[in-house]
């Protein structure tokens, strides 16, 4: 993180959303955080994603999988999916920061005094097909609607029955992941919860 220029000193809170998500009649089950979006996480974010400083993605990748190890017990997910980037935007940056911080995932679990179960990685089962605007500025109501319809399951047959861990970085308003929830749920999903690496309040 030091040679990357970016401090590593977020106000550190486990953040639940899951009232948040009963109110608002989310698709998915929990949301999950381990880090508020304030300023300095805020730059922490914007040197990994758009100043290409990946180094970030192995502590903050190991600092999501202990939020999983805490809020999920052995054997509640299947499967871990990122949300993708559309393939300009991924072209653009060269990688999806949401699939770096989780792709080692199951070799550290191996490494650690810790049985988490059994659960499979698919960066590919869901595809975003619209090259949204971003989400920043926009308003609840203005970013459920720029994000509406914009993905696509590549797989079913990899998601029907299984229970879902949907990650993303930042949590603000839902809409991202809810409308990922609301696919995932429509092909089959047992159900889908979500857990990102910040969020905002």
């Amino acid at each position: 993180a030091a040679a990357a220029g970016c401090r590593l000193k977020a106000r550190m809170g486990w953040i639940t959303t899951a009232a948040i998500a009963a109110h608002r009649r989310k698709k998915f089950r929990i949301a999950r955080a381990p880090l508020v979006y304030e300023q300095i996480f805020t730059e922490i974010v914007h040197c990994y994603k758009y100043k290409g400083k990946i180094q970030l993605a192995r502590p903050l990748g190991e600092l999501l999988l202990t939020a999983f190890r805490l809020f999920w017990e052995k054997d509640s997910i299947d499967v871990v999916v990122p949300v993708p980037l559309h393939l300009k935007r991924l072209r653009k940056r060269g990688f999806n920061q949401v699939y770096l911080l989780i792709r080692n995932w199951q070799t550290i679990a191996g490494q650690i005094p810790f049985d988490m179960g059994d659960f499979q990685i698919e960066r590919d089962v869901l595809v975003r097909t619209v090259p949204t605007a971003p989400q920043t500025g926009l308003g609840r109501r203005q970013r459920a609607d720029n994000i509406k319809n914009a993905f696509m399951l590549a797989d079913a047959a990899k998601i029907i029955g299984k229970k879902i861990l949907l990650v993303d970085d930042v949590y603000t308003t839902g809409a991202t992941v809810d409308e990922c929830a609301r696919l995932l749920l429509h092909h089959g999903a047992a159900y889908v919860d979500v857990l990102s690496l910040a969020r905002a309040i």
